[in-house]
């Protein structure tokens, strides 16, 4: 058996809302950068997406976390998870209010670091990014919006597609916006939308209790109909 501790090193930048010290909780979004912006340069991070929008002043009503992904290597559910930890115990954090998104190789992080800890967020916003089919029963019950660029070379529009195709077979709360004209970066104009905010903070996490018993249901009535069917053979 192994029994041992696996030390986590990770920079990171996180942004308070200007009335941070007035409430006791806020919403948080956890913004996941893509490859090119991987390294030791906490710069690099403020490329794009939220970060870069806090870095030219616009204001959030809720807290931002940005890490950065060390060099050569890909978004890992485990540290991200750790790093989660450490901001729940440091910051005000609604804890039923945590979102996810990222853009390219954070947005293969986000469905991965979903389906790894599926029912500590309240919404993801992948951007151009994918994943595993099997991920997908595991989420089925978060509000997902999905964005994607038709053009796009660098990661295939099928692989956000597969998901969103197997949630819209579990029935799943998804949304999924195609740029048809966008190529790879499909992120800025997704950044940009208001629209996109107002609806995460309209996002709220289902109990666990209550998914776990939905998700028991199911699988009572799959067996049930697998039965039925044997004895009709």
């Amino acid at each position: 058996m192994l029994n041992t501790t696996i030390p986590v090193k990770m920079n990171y930048l996180i942004y308070l809302p200007e009335d941070y010290e007035q409430k006791d909780k806020w919403p948080l979004l956890l913004f996941l950068h893509g490859a090119g912006e991987r390294g030791e340069d906490l710069d690099l991070v403020t490329v794009h997406g939220p970060p870069k929008l806090v870095k030219n002043g616009k204001q959030f009503p809720f807290i931002v976390v940005s890490p950065q992904c060390p060099k050569d290597q890909l978004w890992q559910p485990v540290e991200l998870t750790a790093l989660l930890n450490e901001i729940e115990k440091k910051y005000r954090v609604d804890q039923d209010r945590i979102y996810v998104s990222g853009l390219s190789m954070g947005g293969f992080g986000t469905w991965s670091l979903a389906a790894y800890t599926p029912y500590r967020f309240a919404a993801l916003v992948p951007i151009c990014g994918g994943g595993e089919k099997f991920w997908v029963k595991k989420v089925k019950h978060v509000p997902i919006w999905v964005f994607h660029g038709a053009k796009d070379t660098a990661v295939r529009l099928e692989r956000s597609q597969t998901l969103v195709d197997e949630l819209k077979k579990a029935n799943a709360d998804i949304s999924f916006t195609v740029y048809p004209e966008a190529s790879h970066d499909s992120w800025t104009e997704t950044y940009n939308n208001p629209k996109v905010y107002e609806w995460l903070l309209q996002q709220k996490k289902k109990p666990e209790s209550e998914v776990k018993a939905a998700e028991q249901k199911e699988e009572e009535d799959r067996k049930a109909k697998r039965a039925a069917a044997k004895k009709e053979k």
